[in-house]
């Protein structure tokens, strides 16, 4: 029986340093300081001595299996279109998915259910080491949070996720469960903060680390809300994130692993490009900028802004090996806010402040108008960053707005077409067989 990393335990813990990503635009320094990663053996993982390296496992998981899952689904959705000559790339952005096939275990379900692991491990271990302090410990604050986005990666990938061997779980109870974790982190992290505050003298860094969790975990509540269409709970959490707020995931070259895919596929090489799909169109705009010579790469995106190589121009900057991804931001509070209010006002006002980012003349717009040129400028200031799948199944499934790919696959001579049956991937066949709860 083939069992998933993420789901058996082994006799060892692998616990990997990540780069906690922050914050504010002020603030962010060293108060957070990360001790070498290394493997503890799992009769000790109860250890007190362990604690940092138990409370850096998430952060390693998630950061590595997120620039995968972005990637592919980006390929997936509307994105990119893809041009290697790997088989199984083609029947990706095709959306001719298969559960045999080797990509959605390796590098979309098996990582980001270790990912979802690793944070559970650590808050639970991290609970039993810390006793009467767990309660304000950022470091259990930070997991709960990192599980949380996990669950909003599986919910908005997957059409089901299985949790620990259990009954596959639709997306709103993904994104039900996602929200217990965030409130769980929320209130952890406002505990954290209080504590720190109180402390003579206050260590300023440690509570801009207190804020940066807290905000962490309120904009993925609200997108988790967003996603399950609860909308006045969405609204909710996002208003109490300021508008400048950033959380970063950070990436290096030191080994292939710890790439971020994105400069690996695009960058390194041209794998896929902005040809045959809407963002080709979308020229001009400094969030969207694509290479223009030579033509062997012209169309291949160049570093978007969520990406720290952004450089806010329309001849655009390439992606690097060292850089980092937003994760969550005030931006995206504020799209929360615009899409779960509706065609208001202040919606209007909103859309236009981003046309503005793009060199786009204002708008007078009403109605379902305003709310398609919304999920336009959505696409624009989140491109590669992991959202569109999830914005493109919630339209669809809220709104009735399908933005799929869909008809003729370009460039096809034998009658290919897009599988307009398919919007999510499904379980991978190690889960189906190993899972007595899932079946054949």
């Amino acid at each position: 029986m083939t069992t998933l990393l993420s789901t058996r335990r082994r006799r060892s813990v692998p616990l990997a340093i990540g780069l906690l990503a922050l914050c504010t635009a002020t603030a962010c320094n060293d108060f957070l300081s990360a001790e070498n990663p290394g493997a503890v053996e799992e009769p000790s993982v109860n250890n007190p001595a362990y604690a940092g390296l138990i409370a850096n496992g998430p952060i390693y998981g998630f950061q590595l299996a997120y620039t995968d899952m972005s990637y592919w689904n980006a390929q997936f959705t509307d994105e990119l279109y893809n041009r290697a000559t790997f088989v199984e790339e083609g029947q990706i952005d095709r959306r001719e998915l298969f559960s045999d096939m080797t990509y959605i275990n390796a590098f979309i379900y098996a990582p980001m259910q270790r990912a979802r692991f690793l944070g559970e491990d650590a808050s639970r271990r991290l609970k039993t080491i810390l006793g009467d302090t767990a309660s304000r410990d950022l470091r259990i604050a930070r997991a709960l949070a990192y599980e949380g986005y996990s669950y909003i990666a599986l919910g908005e990938t997957m059409c089901t996720t299985p949790i620990n061997v259990g009954k596959p779980k639709t997306t709103p109870e993904m994104m039900s469960d996602a929200i217990v974790r965030f409130q769980e982190a929320i209130t952890t992290a406002q505990a954290a903060r209080t504590f720190l505050a109180a402390q003579v003298p206050a260590n300023v860094n440690a509570v801009a680390a207190a804020d940066s969790v807290l905000n962490f975990a309120r904009v993925g509540a609200a997108r988790a809300a967003l996603n399950r269409n609860d909308r006045p709970q969405a609204i909710a959490f996002a208003s109490l994130v300021p508008a400048d707020f950033v959380f970063r995931a950070f990436y290096s070259d030191n080994t292939t692993g710890q790439r971020n895919r994105v400069f690996e596929r695009l960058t390194l090489s041209s794998n896929a490009f902005l040809q045959n799909t809407p963002f080709l169109a979308m020229a001009g705009d400094p969030r969207v900028p694509r290479i223009t010579t030579p033509a062997s790469r012209a169309n291949t995106p160049l570093s978007p802004p969520s990406f720290s190589t952004f450089n806010n121009t329309p001849a655009g900057a390439d992606f690097a090996p060292i850089m980092s991804m937003r994760l969550a931001s005030g931006l995206e509070a504020q799209y929360v806010i615009a899409e779960a209010q509706g065609p208001t006002s202040a919606t209007l006002a909103f859309v236009n402040l981003r046309r503005a980012a793009g060199l786009q003349a204002p708008v007078s717009l009403t109605g379902n108008e305003l709310m398609a040129e919304l999920r336009d400028q959505r696409s624009r200031d989140f491109y590669l960053d992991g959202h569109r799948l999830g914005d493109l199944r919630r339209y669809k499934e809220y709104y009735g707005v399908d933005l799929f790919p869909k008809g003729p696959y370009p460039g096809s001579t034998s009658g290919q077409v897009y599988n307009e049956t398919v919007t999510c991937w499904p379980l991978p066949t190690n889960e189906i067989n190993g899972n007595p709860n899932v079946g054949g």
